[in-house]
């Protein structure tokens, strides 16, 4: 069902838990930003932020309050500020029985913005183990997210498995490429164990067509983020089924061949997602999904994803249906993190929240 989507621009008045805090970290937030906000409420949103060339920023969510239990799409809104938001339009088209929830976001060479979409087939009210991925779908606005020109199906099936999914950002490679995370997963016929293969798919048209695939691993892995670090230096980190745990990847060529760095012991996360931080460091962010320690953490790297510091919890949550954090560095060193949580002791409903942190505040 649609809900209402009336904007919320809430400060939420309880304690963001931060370790450790630096002693003048709220001065060090531009315009005293509320610490944590619901920015986009009654959506699960699993959101992807994105810096426009002019400096604002948009958020692409998918619509409905459920984890893809039923029809819906994926919306694009807008800020100014990263505090309060407004929806600009819905980006795509969903076909009966089916919705579009699973995307990629990021900007061409020209500052369009470029969106894939993945989604479900037979979708009811309850879960339908039938239900599996339908081809993604590339969409293009060239004036910041309002209008959209829709495309038609993009990225493969890989054999035996389901049609590749996209996830996170789309980035630009040394080359000039767009670049971005997919996987596509099945069953395994020996154990009927899930299995998993990630890769880096690439576009040479501005993001119209995606026909190049480099694999990055067949195994057992989803939801792969990537970053440049630049120079064709790149480094990826992807959630592996079963474990729930996070794999780091990196690339020296390019993103066209791939090799495996690191497994960090923390289990069970969602989906990560890394930024190169104005300082150099790599900032990675994930949602911890173990009992007891519910909410979004964050680890950083200063030698390019080789090593990672200790996890840093940056918001406490209540439940496990959490995380898909999405992060972006606004002047100032302002950090804005946004992620999704079905509901709250204050909030008791899906929303996308927003977190604001000062860069100096990360360990």
């Amino acid at each position: 069902m649609r809900g209402a989507r009336g904007m919320l621009f809430v400060a939420l008045a309880f304690a963001v838990v931060i370790v450790p805090c630096v002693p003048a970290c709220a001065q060090a937030l531009a315009g005293e930003a509320p610490r944590r906000l619901i920015a986009i409420d009654n959506v699960c949103a699993w959101p992807n932020l994105v810096k426009m060339k002019d400096g604002t920023l948009v958020a692409v969510v998918f619509n409905q309050p459920n984890h893809g239990r039923t029809e819906g799409d994926v919306d694009c809104w807008g800020s100014t500020d990263g505090l309060s938001w407004t929806k600009l339009s819905t980006i795509t088209q969903h076909e009966p029985q089916t919705n579009r929830m699973n995307h990629a976001v990021g900007l061409n060479a020209n500052g369009d913005l470029v969106v894939l979409c993945n989604g479900w087939d037979k979708i009811v009210p309850e879960r339908n183990a039938a239900s599996r991925p339908v081809q993604t779908v590339v969409s293009i606005s060239r004036d910041g997210g309002r209008t959209w020109a829709q495309g038609g199906g993009v990225l493969p099936q890989d054999d035996g498995l389901s049609w590749q999914v996209p996830f996170g950002d789309i980035t630009q490679a040394a080359n000039g490429d767009l670049v971005t995370g997919t996987y596509a997963f099945g069953r395994s016929s020996a154990n009927g164990e899930k299995i998993g293969n990630i890769h880096a798919a690439r576009s040479r048209d501005g993001g119209r067509t995606w026909l190049v695939i480099a694999p990055i691993v067949k195994d057992r892995h989803c939801e792969c983020a990537l970053l440049h670090l630049g120079s064709g230096k790149w480094v990826a980190a992807s959630r592996r089924f079963g474990v729930l745990d996070l794999e780091v990847f990196a690339s020296d060529d390019d993103a066209f061949t791939w090799h495996s760095v690191t497994t960090l012991d923390i289990q069970p996360v969602s989906s990560a997602h890394l930024l190169k931080l104005s300082d150099g460091r790599v900032l990675l962010t994930y949602g911890n999904r173990a009992k007891g320690s519910y909410g979004i953490e964050a680890r950083t790297s200063s030698d390019g994803g080789a090593t990672w510091g200790k996890p840093q919890q940056l918001v406490a949550l209540e439940h496990s249906d959490c995380g898909y954090p999405d992060a972006v560095e606004l002047p100032g060193g302002r950090i804005v993190v946004a992620y999704y949580a079905d509901r709250i002791a204050q909030h008791e409903r899906y929303h996308m929240g927003v977190l604001n942190l000062s860069i100096g505040e990360l360990r």
